[in-house]
């Protein structure tokens, strides 16, 4: 009877360790993805989602060239792009409060800002990177430069031509400051993607 007792009373603890094992195991097996790349975008009916991997600073490399690591691969889509360069914005605001204070919104601002015309000589690009055109400015994958729309309290909105390579057009890609993503096409049907 005690043996039956104690069978009874341990079996539980038993399955809730052999159950958390198995959680822990699976979620250390899991394969990591590539790193500072958005690896996949979540479309549902309102909002994108992203999954974002680990960014990883590699040796020599700038904080704004690791977190662009993808930046106008043809392999992923164009909301990457404007995913990472959100990003890039958000860690550079984070890091020079004083950037923070005063409202960034044309296109040159941020290129400045990224290539070190910041209070802080804080170099997040290199001239020569692939979001950045010789006249300074930042770019899409179709070589056109960005447009920021600061809404206030540090949030942006950031619009690229998209494939005709004409701003304010029907295939303009833009990505809202909550994360979601609104072509120009969806304006006419009301719905973000």
């Amino acid at each position: 009877m005690k043996r039956l007792l104690f069978v009874l009373l341990f079996l539980p603890v038993l399955l809730v360790l052999v159950f958390l094992l198995t959680q822990m195991r699976w979620k250390w097996s899991k394969p990591a993805g590539k790193t500072g790349v958005v690896p996949e975008l979540i479309a549902s009916n309102a909002t994108a989602q992203t999954l974002t991997a680990p960014v990883v600073k590699h040796a020599g490399a700038l904080l704004g060239e690791t977190i662009l690591r993808g930046y106008a691969d043809t392999n992923l889509p164009p909301e990457n792009d404007l995913t990472l360069m959100s990003r890039l914005m958000e860690n550079s605001l984070l890091l020079l409060k004083s950037a923070a204070n005063r409202p960034l919104s044309a296109n040159e601002d941020w290129a400045d800002l990224f290539r070190g015309k910041n209070a802080a000589h804080e170099e997040f690009l290199p001239g020569s990177h692939v979001a950045l055109n010789d006249k300074g400015q930042l770019i899409d994958r179709w070589q056109i430069p960005l447009f920021f729309h600061a809404l206030g309290s540090g949030r942006y909105e950031i619009r690229s031509a998209g494939p005709d390579k004409a701003m304010w057009t029907a295939d303009d890609i833009q990505r809202n400051s909550n994360g979601t993503f609104l072509r120009a096409t969806d304006t006419m049907s009301g719905t973000n993607r």
